[in-house]
């Protein structure tokens, strides 16, 4: 039986799964961008999102590096929404190489991205910041690796706390 994924209202290109792993509806969710229904609960005050027990947080590699120089403060308040969680996962749809270098000729150059000074060691330690609070953030690649690994983390969150599946 499929899993039941709720995503985000903010979400602009959701990710995609087969439709016999995955059924998806969108809905607002009060952390995160992704999570199963059986994580998610109505809210007394009636607003129109959803409280999570456990959700994935998705980030492009853009999204990734504004999110931990200009936007820290503000992704620091997203992970206080996530504190509770069994589990904080950020999945980044791009590599940690291309945070910090591109290979061109033989020879190294600057990074590919649209920001460009952030250096290596301020993304490193970031990162490294980020595990030490206990974030877990996982470079898959592309698109379709994250939603696969999303997937994958997904399916065992079901099985671990015995959610039927629909």
């Amino acid at each position: 039986m499929p899993l039941d994924i709720i995503i985000d209202t903010r979400e602009q290109a959701p990710w995609a799964w087969d439709p016999n792993q995955a059924g998806v509806r969108v809905r607002g969710l009060a952390a995160g961008d992704y999570a199963l229904a059986q994580d998610c609960y109505e809210l007394d005050d009636k607003r129109a999102v959803l409280g999570v027990r456990f959700a994935i947080e998705r980030k492009s590699l853009d999204d990734l590096l504004g999110t931990i120089s200009a936007g820290w403060d503000r992704f620091g308040r997203e992970l206080e929404r996530m504190a509770q969680f069994p589990a904080r996962v950020v999945i980044v749809e791009g590599t940690f190489d291309a945070c910090c270098f591109t290979t061109s000729e033989g020879g190294l150059r600057g990074p590919g991205h649209n920001h460009p000074r952030l250096s290596p060691q301020f993304v490193a330690s970031r990162i490294a910041e980020l595990t030490l609070a206990g974030v877990s953030v996982l470079f898959a690649g592309d698109e379709g690796l994250a939603a696969g690994l999303a997937y994958r983390i997904f399916s065992r969150r079901a099985e671990l706390c015995g959610y039927a599946r629909q």
